[in-house]
């Protein structure tokens, strides 16, 4: 392990996992024994095709994600230095504009007959009102993702049954500092009188 060089090849290892928050939730869902699907989009690169297969050998069901033929898959890289520390990393996920309100309405009746409906605000805020305003009965459970995506979702919280918001999610979401204990119990209230059934 050496210090980076700028402007230079460097000796290093390079390591490829499947990601992705919705992908990896139905991942674990699949490991606890759960019927899981995964509504997605892939490219049809050879990243697509390696994270459908290996989604599909953990046990989630693959055949209603989108493979959208000359565009990348979604893939985030970090760039570490020889301690561990990150020192820039670049997303590449504008492929996920492909799960549409449109594509979503493709499997309207799908979605609707599911237990529990998983989503993440890596989607759009059209398909995230799609999603919400369509699930008929089943509960919505949304991971915020980040504080800056998080927004899409705060004139919707009474559409959602579970949040799972970190410390700067909730502050962005609500408009409460979390600076001490005794404001856990505040951030909690204003999400409840906004509608949303169950703060995690």
């Amino acid at each position: 392990h050496h210090p980076l060089n700028y402007a230079d090849s460097n000796p290093g290892k390079i390591k490829f996992t499947p990601g992705g928050v919705g992908r990896n939730i139905a991942h674990n869902l699949a490991l606890l024994g759960k019927n899981a699907w995964l509504l997605s989009a892939v490219g049809g690169d050879f990243y697509g095709q390696s994270l459908l297969a290996q989604t599909n050998q953990s046990g989630v069901y693959v055949d209603k994600c989108l493979i959208v033929p000359g565009e990348n898959t979604s893939s985030y890289l970090s760039l570490l230095d020889n301690t561990g520390e990150m020192l820039v990393a670049i997303n590449d996920m504008s492929i996920s504009d492909c799960i549409s309100a449109e594509f979503l309405a493709q499997h309207q009746e799908f979605i609707r007959g599911a237990k529990v409906i998983v989503a993440d605000c890596n989607l759009s805020e059209e398909a995230l009102v799609w999603v919400l305003e369509n699930s008929g009965e089943t509960p919505v459970f949304i991971d915020p993702v980040s504080a800056w995506k998080c927004v899409k979702i705060r004139d919707h919280l009474s559409k959602i049954h579970t949040l799972k918001p970190n410390r700067l999610e909730a502050e962005t979401l609500s408009g409460i500092a979390l600076s001490g204990r005794e404001d856990v119990a505040k951030v909690a209230a204003w999400f409840h009188q906004h509608g949303l059934n169950r703060l995690v």
